[in-house]
């Protein structure tokens, strides 16, 4: 299938399902992998158990944290309210989860993207992950209500802004994970927006 650069491939049941099926076959050693550190260390309660999954999620997930340790020892020191967010599907854990204090400057970063994977790989039905492709693919759907998918402070904001592209599109049947493979192939062929 060409992609055309100017008109952006539209999400299908059929597209979302191919790309989600092509994702895996591709990643499956990656998939497993997080599927088992993620299901043996449900809780964020074991200081070392937390910078596994840290560790391993940004290395894998490419998720760009800077501060492994600050991001693993901010989880663990929060366990309790995250764990609790993450089981009711909360979009508070993804507030809760980006934002880190850096030892080294001091300073507190948001880091969005490796916070919405690290939720939904806790909860998929209730995390879809934000991240640069999923903004490229996204702000390119010009003329649609997708169009700012980075005009949101919360993450609840991005997740409802979700909810709406999968009724949109009449992807009701698909996963969050699904759509994220879909999102995550075609939000890689597109230039990064201009700011």
């Amino acid at each position: 299938m060409k992609y055309e650069r100017d008109a952006p491939i539209l999400p299908t049941v059929e597209r979302v399902r191919a790309a989600s099926e092509e994702f895996n076959k591709e990643n499956s050693v990656i998939e497993q992998a997080l599927k088992e550190l993620f299901g043996q260390y449900r809780g964020n309660n074991n200081h070392p158990h937390v910078l596994l999954k840290v560790v391993a999620l940004n290395r894998l997930y490419s998720a760009g944290i800077l501060g492994v340790h600050d991001a693993a020892y901010h989880i663990y020191q929060h366990a309790q309210e995250i764990d609790a967010a993450l089981t009711d599907g909360a979009p508070e854990a993804v507030d809760r989860i980006a934002k880190v204090k850096i030892s080294s400057s001091g300073k507190q970063l948001k880091f969005w993207s490796f916070a919405s994977k690290y939720c939904s790989w806790h909860n998929q039905p209730s995390y879809p992950i934000w991240d640069s492709r999923v903004c490229r693919y996204l702000t390119s759907l010009k003329g649609t209500p997708f169009a700012h998918p980075d005009l949101w402070t919360h993450y609840k904001e991005f997740r409802e802004l979700m909810v709406v592209f999968r009724d949109h599109y009449e992807l009701g049947s698909l996963s969050f994970k699904e759509i994220d493979a879909f999102l995550w192939k075609y939000g890689a062929k597109l230039p990064a927006p201009q700011i």
